[in-house]
């Protein structure tokens, strides 16, 4: 489809009001195509329209429950929001589709930590570290007991 490959060009080149439109247009001949929802999505997200980026990945999510980087996203997003629990759920959806993405635990680290709960926060540092993830060591040395 020509609006779609077009939009995936334009995230390219950091063009995503042009992306979202291209994805809109795509989205209204091809409306259960998750693949397009999810390259809107990151495209809103771009821009910091966190709701509209949301709102993509559920849509995304009830066609296609079994992809991890939908779920992943859209945690990403609600923290950019402040809602710490709701991309705590998210991430957690992630790993559970995915268990081995380092970038997944240390963000979700990151929205526990907001939380206050640090022993939590401290088991996903480690195994962001575990996996290779480099981000996490500044958090682990100064937050968790070794």
């Amino acid at each position: 489809m020509f609006q779609y490959a077009a939009g995936l060009s334009q995230i390219q080149q950091e063009k995503y009001e042009q992306a979202t439109y291209n994805f809109s247009v795509a989205l209204s001949k091809d409306p259960k195509n998750p693949a397009i929802y999810f390259a809107r999505a990151y495209s809103r997200g771009s821009m910091q329209q966190y709701s509209g980026a949301i709102s993509d990945l559920t849509k995304a999510i009830r066609l296609d429950s079994t992809n991890a980087d939908y779920f992943f996203y859209r945690g990403y997003y609600k923290s950019k929001i402040g809602n710490d629990k709701g991309a705590i759920r998210d991430y957690s959806e992630s790993i559970i589709r995915y268990p081995y993405y380092a970038e997944t635990y240390y963000n979700r680290g990151l929205n526990l930590m907001h939380l206050g709960l640090l022993d939590d926060a401290c088991l996903d540092f480690k195994t962001a570290i575990e996996l290779g993830d480099t981000l996490s060591l500044k958090y682990r040395a100064s937050l968790c007991k070794e």
